[in-house]
């Protein structure tokens, strides 16, 4: 079991490494963060997303325990995450960063690896639902209170069509649920077609990992440890704990589902929550950064613990 885990994470670690001497060496060029930044939140992550949910069975969206589950969990952990930092003096901006980063979780390059071959083939509707969920509720409550905290002086009420306007035009979110309305209308998705958006979405991962890997990479002061140390403690601690609590507490949902539901909680920090932070500041850049790359480094010890709990 130790070393399907590893076996996931190593090219995790082999791409931010990538990055990181790209970034020491300037292989890429001074602006190779931002371009590579701006490409996945622009075109790789909404294509894999409206992909992933254009080629689902429409049944797999009426599972609604379950669903519910993953958003609880998800929703409970951000708003602690966000409580907490708020509290102790940030930024909206800044604790709506540490809030996604300790509630959305890398359930494609990380989480659907490890869950198929640990669980089998059977797994890929549920983690396919558990993508859609954070991807197009859980990031876009981050994309809304981005910008609702980035305009907070304007009033709520231009806070909000701001907000709004911010979400209609965010290609995440129009293609996520342009790929919930292809998958119930049961449209084809294949040929050449197919293969391109499949390219594409198979960049995203790679690209998100490089540019942290430069990020970290770049001249800037050392990072707070403890804003750090409470994202790290909340994503692999108290979102799996949280999400079995509504999986226990919620009517009964097929076993396996349910099991899906916390094994992507207890997942590391997903590259989206960087995607974001680049609003937010340096804090919130450092912030993110090392909590992807320590939650994914720890990841490799709690998944094993979690798999052993979930009877893998």
């Amino acid at each position: 079991m130790a070393m399907i885990i590893l076996g996931a994470l190593v090219p995790v670690f082999g791409l931010i490494l990538l990055g990181y001497f790209c970034g020491r060496t300037h292989l890429l060029g001074d602006r190779a963060f931002e371009v590579l930044n701006r490409f996945v939140i622009a075109v790789t992550l909404p294509v894999l997303t409206f992909r992933s949910i254009a080629h689902m069975d429409p049944a797999d969206l009426a599972q609604f325990w379950m669903m519910s589950a993953v958003v609880g969990g998800a929703l409970t952990t951000y708003a602690i995450g966000f409580g907490i930092e708020k509290a102790l003096g940030r930024s909206g901006s800044e604790a709506n960063i540490a809030g996604l980063c300790a509630s959305f979780s890398n359930t494609g390059f990380i989480g659907l690896p490890i869950a198929l071959l640990t669980f089998g083939k059977a797994t890929t509707a549920p983690v396919a639902v558990t993508m859609l969920l954070y991807s197009a509720v859980i990031f876009t409550i981050g994309v809304v209170m981005s910008e609702m905290t980035a305009h907070h002086g304007h009033g709520a009420g231009a806070g909000l069509r701001l907000a709004g306007r911010s979400v209609m035009r965010n290609p995440l979110i129009l293609l996520s649920t342009l790929g919930v309305l292809w998958c119930l209308l049961r449209l084809p998705l294949s040929g050449p077609f197919d293969v391109l958006l499949s390219t594409l979405a198979q960049a995203t991962a790679p690209c998100a990992l490089t540019a942290i890997g430069i990020f970290i990479a770049l001249p800037r002061e050392k990072a707070a440890p403890a804003p750090i140390g409470r994202v790290l403690l909340l994503k692999l601690a108290v979102h799996p704990l949280i999400t079995a609590g509504f999986v226990l507490l919620l009517p009964p949902m097929p076993p396996l589902w349910a099991k899906m539901a916390i094994l992507m909680a207890a997942m590391p920090g997903g590259a989206s929550s960087f995607v974001l932070a680049g609003k937010a500041g340096q804090w919130a850049m450092e912030l993110s950064a090392w909590a992807i790359t320590l939650t994914t480094t720890l990841a490799a010890l709690s998944l094993i613990g979690v798999l052993w709990w979930l009877g893998a």
